[in-house]
């Protein structure tokens, strides 16, 4: 049996006196899409920079494909890829030259077929040549997207995806994702604020707040454990109430 695609044990995460994550433990099974939820201030953010391993925890373990993080990043990482729509590109390059660099800097086999791979699969032909700094934010994301499955990543990490799209685009980006994930065995882990999205695209909902795991569950699930007409109204009782539904 392969291991999970994330195994976290115990992971505790604390800045002086305030603790952003508070003993948290999960694993994620290979090709799953598993949504973090949580409001602002939930931990978050400061748990992802820990799964990338670009901040290490105050105690606790984070396992990537069966590679321990902190121990051996370089084959973690390597299998894995992540996107945010708040990442900035190089600005003076061309967007065809970007996704040929960060192909390059993957490693990637071959990165011309790489390149073209990712184009085709967004539709980026007509955006190839243009600077980065002449983008629109939804285009950024659409590109940051497609860098992202350059190296087919065997972990995808995704934090607010579509925050920038509109819902057209939006749909196209999620159907993208969705048929890849299942073509490439890909295991997504994404962050959203987009309720919609989450229970489209997601298996399985981790509910943080204040640092603390508070539900686990598949979004049908927690709808029916709370008696909710959607996840929206589960995520203001979680983040209202402080406390599993």
């Amino acid at each position: 049996m392969r291991s999970p695609a994330i195994e976290v044990t115990e992971l505790k995460k604390s800045f002086g006196t305030v603790v952003a994550v508070d003993g948290l433990t999960f694993a994620v099974p290979r090709g799953q899409v598993c949504a973090l939820l949580g409001p602002n201030g939930a931990g978050k953010t400061t748990t992802i920079q820990m799964l990338l391993g670009l901040t290490l925890p105050t105690s606790g373990s984070v396992r990537l494909l069966g590679f321990d993080v902190e121990r051996e990043r370089t084959d973690a990482v390597s299998r894995t890829n992540f996107m945010a729509s708040y990442v900035a590109f190089p600005w003076r390059l061309r967007v065809g030259e970007m996704l040929r660099v960060y192909a390059e800097l993957y490693e990637v086999d071959r990165p011309k077929e790489a390149v073209a791979e990712v184009t085709d699969l967004f539709g980026l032909e007509p955006l190839r040549g243009r600077l980065c700094q002449m983008l629109s934010s939804g285009q950024q994301t659409v590109i940051g997207l497609a860098k992202a499955l350059l190296n087919r990543p065997r972990l995808l990490v995704l934090d607010e995806p579509t925050a920038s799209l509109d819902p057209d685009h939006a749909d196209q980006v999620r159907r993208v994702l969705q048929r890849v994930a299942k073509e490439w065995d890909m295991t997504i882990f994404i962050t959203s604020h987009n309720m919609p999205e989450v229970e489209r695209m997601a298996d399985r909902v981790l509910f943080l707040s204040g640092g603390r795991l508070l539900a686990d569950a598949s979004p049908a699930d927690l709808r029916a454990r709370f008696g909710a007409a959607d996840l929206e109204q589960v995520f203001l009782h979680v983040a209202r109430e402080g406390r599993a539904p």
